[in-house]
């Protein structure tokens, strides 16, 4: 194999310029000057707090929907808390689906689908931390405990040159890394799960915390809906799940910050409508592990930086029939991360720059049988290293009436040893470490700008390209994470992605409602699909070699009229989209809709405060069905089913609606113990929306087949306690 010369010494000198960038941070430590010690937020060097104790302000400034540019959508945590609060949770990040440009992922499906892109085209951060699936019990539950979320930011169109790796959102979460002056203790206890945290303080530099969740709605819940005779059809399934977190914050100094933390949870589904009465062969459970560390050092008003290392892994494992058979199916991907960030002020201009390092391992697919499956399975295992080098740059100023915020990023990817070529002509071995492809350097310009109108309202405009080198491809089309983690490789290209967005925000009547019109259109580069399913998965021993590769495109416009302030509060946001992919293998090279292709997405959210005890919120949403790929019909030729497809992706599943209610009210204290009362129904009018519509049949040869639906939730009303000391 010919290496790229070029592209090979550019690895080695990226590293070097990492190890200059932390040594030329820690030179300017010479010159500190002296700093407020309030002073500890390094995520904008243009903040500053004086000597106090360090509280936290969660308040929105009236203007911020006009004011708001590339530092993204921030989140108000405080106003999420209010939203209708399944099983005692508020959960901004399920939340983000109501926000507007985010199509409803549907019934058991945890994905966010952000502008026609897919579910792995959007990078979670938790801590600066990747979490590869970030949600329990297909999407109910995010893995983000409430009680631990300090900040939440989502970029959408003006993504900055610091973020990367993803081609359609970033959503940034913070945990509460504060040093409190007391222990504080925070929980719940409800019918569907439960929850406790604790944050001690260990001295007045250093305090640690803990948390613990877990579910009991597949052992608890769904029987007792049963008993009670709601439809078998959505209470047959079980499913529950547990996390935990761990992590301390230690203020080193005035101006050096170190915090670390720990998360692990797992999920576990038993899908009933698939196992012919034997529950335990058809599963599937997933899970994520993260972990990491940040170091924040301020050197004077002009100059900060931030330091992270981290490690994640996410494993799925699932198990289900097909043909009569029982199958395996596994998938990992791990990825060690570190990331240096330094911020420097300069008159009018606010310059970010750094580099990230990473290191990624991946078991696209594991596969073990019974001995009944007509299929010839493949057993050999094959991983896919890949290590990435970035570099950065970015420049935010004024002007005026003008915010620009410019910046590029450089990237760097090669696929290492050790890796097995199974060829017929004979398999090639690459040893550990063994540099096996380098892929060309990659630029990804980043523009953004924001022009003020007057004092009420404003024009965002955003053109910026993206890299991705993971890949996740469903195996089967339904909503777990039944996926294919694929990274680019030799067989494999990155993702890629140009992205234009622009819109028109207006706020009016005193600042209390808030309007905005944006319009998108996106392009989608080197796009993976499998032929032949789940099939294609089983019987090839490289996966990365029997993927099609194709193109896609996407458009919309997207409609948010909202009330921010005063008793009543709420929101109404439509979407109206369209998203297309074109293969050359699949529907004779025809564009077809996409899977998450949605025409209408509507999301109405309303939030009313009754008095200073009492408090309730309600949720609707509907959503054209998704798109899919069935039989138009079958036929049985020398005892063979053969089946007869129209165009691709040309069924689309029933519309998607649901509505959710919710009453919080507020208990006396008792004995410094604050409390409260959360009624919440998910569901209420009990909408059997499906999450897969398929073919069954009681041999696969008598071509006797029909069309079925399984259901997961019914209605499923809930009460929970939620106290915090």
């Amino acid at each position: 194999m010919i290496l790229d010369t070029f592209t090979y010494r550019y690895s080695k000198i990226m590293l070097l310029i990492s190890v200059f960038l932390c040594f030329l941070g820690s030179c300017f430590a010479k010159d500190i000057l002296s700093i407020n010690s309030g002073f500890v937020d390094t995520t904008s060097i243009s903040k500053k707090e004086f000597g106090i104790n360090e509280v936290e302000v969660n308040s929105k400034h009236r203007l911020a929907n006009i004011t708001s540019g590339s530092s993204g959508i921030h989140i108000d945590i405080n106003q999420l808390t209010q939203l209708p609060k399944f099983a005692g949770e508020s959960d901004p990040y399920k939340a983000l689906q109501y926000m507007g440009g985010v199509s409803q992922a549907g019934e058991a499906n945890s994905g966010l689908y952000v502008r026609g892109g897919s579910n792995d085209q959007n990078l979670v951060l938790l801590n600066g931390t990747l979490i590869q699936n970030p949600t329990h019990v297909m999407g109910l539950f995010s893995v983000f405990n409430p009680d631990l979320i300090g900040q939440m930011r989502f970029f959408k169109s003006d993504i900055p040159a610091e973020y990367g790796g993803r081609l359609s959102s970033i959503i940034e979460i913070s945990s509460r890394n504060i040093v409190p002056e007391s222990s504080k203790v925070d929980g719940s206890i409800g019918l569907i799960s439960s929850r406790l945290s604790v944050q001690t303080p260990l001295s007045s530099k250093f305090a640690i915390y803990g948390s613990f969740r877990g579910s009991y709605i597949g052992s608890v819940i769904l029987p007792s809906l049963s008993a009670l005779g709601v439809n078998e059809l959505l209470t047959e399934n079980k499913y529950d799940f547990w996390d935990a977190n761990s992590g301390f914050s230690y203020q080193i100094s005035n101006r050096t910050k170190l915090n670390a933390h720990l998360y692990t949870g797992i999920d576990a589904l038993k899908i009933g409508s698939f196992s012919d009465n034997n529950l335990n062969r058809n599963t599937t459970s997933w899970g994520n592990r993260a972990a990491g560390t940040q170091l924040n050092h301020i050197f004077n008003e002009s100059w900060s930086m931030n330091h992270q290392l981290n490690y994640s892994r996410f494993k799925i494992e699932s198990t289900f029939q097909w043909y009569s058979s029982y199958q395996m199916l596994q998938s990992q991907f791990e990825n060690i991360n570190y990331k240096a960030d330094f911020f420097h002020m300069v008159d009018n201009h606010q310059i970010k720059f750094g580099t990230e390092i990473a290191y990624n391992k991946a078991f696209p697919n594991q596969v073990n049988s019974d001995s009944l499956s007509p299929l010839e399975i493949s057993n050999q295992i094959n991983q896919i290293h890949s290590v990435q080098g970035v570099l950065y740059l970015r420049d935010e100023w004024s002007c005026k009436n003008w915010q620009f915020n410019v910046g590029l990023r450089s990237n760097l990817y090669a696929h290492v040893g050790p890796y097995n070529d199974y060829n017929k002509e004979g398999d090639f071995i690459y040893t550990d470490n063994k540099l096996i492809k380098t892929f060309p350097i990659t630029l990804e310009p980043r523009f953004y700008s924001r022009y003020l109108i007057n004092q009420v309202s404003s024009v965002k405009l955003a053109a910026t390209r993206h890299y991705q080198y993971l890949h996740q491809i469903p195996v089967v089309p339904f909503g777990v994470p039944v996926d294919i983690q694929i990274p680019a490789s030799l067989y494999v290209q990155p993702q890629s992605s140009w992205h234009f967005s622009g819109g028109y925000f207006r706020n009016f009547l005193n600042n209390e409602w808030e309007l905005s019109v944006e319009g998108y259109y996106k392009t989608l580069e080197n796009q993976l699909e499998f032929k032949n399913g789940i099939e294609a998965t089983f019987t090839n021993q490289m996966v990365d070699k029997s993927v099609l590769v194709g193109k896609g495109w996407s458009y919309g416009s997207e409609w948010k009229l909202g009330k921010s302030i005063g008793p009543f509060t709420g929101w109404i946001s439509y979407n109206l989209a369209w998203s297309f992919r074109q293969f050359d293998q699949i529907n004779s090279g025809l564009p077809f809709l996409a899977r998450n292709d949605r025409r209408h997405d509507l999301s109405i959210v309303g939030m009313f405060k009754i008095n200073e005890r009492w408090s309730c919120s309600a949720i609707f949403v509907y959503a054209t069905g998704n798109r899919m790929n069935l039989p138009v019909g079958w036929f049985v030729i020398d005892n063979k089913v053969i089946m007869e497809y129209g165009k691709y992706n040309a069924f689309e599943m029933p519309a998607y609606h649901r509505l959710d209610l919710a009453a919080n009210y507020k208990l006396k204290n008792w004995r410094g113990i604050k409390s409260e009362l959360n009624f919440s129904i998910y569901n209420a009018y009990n909408r059997a929306n499906p999450y897969q519509v398929y073919l069954t049949t009681n041999s696969y040869k008598s071509g006797s087949y029909q069309i079925d639906m399984s259901y997961l939730l019914p209605i499923l009303p809930s009460v929970s306690w939620t106290f915090h000391f």
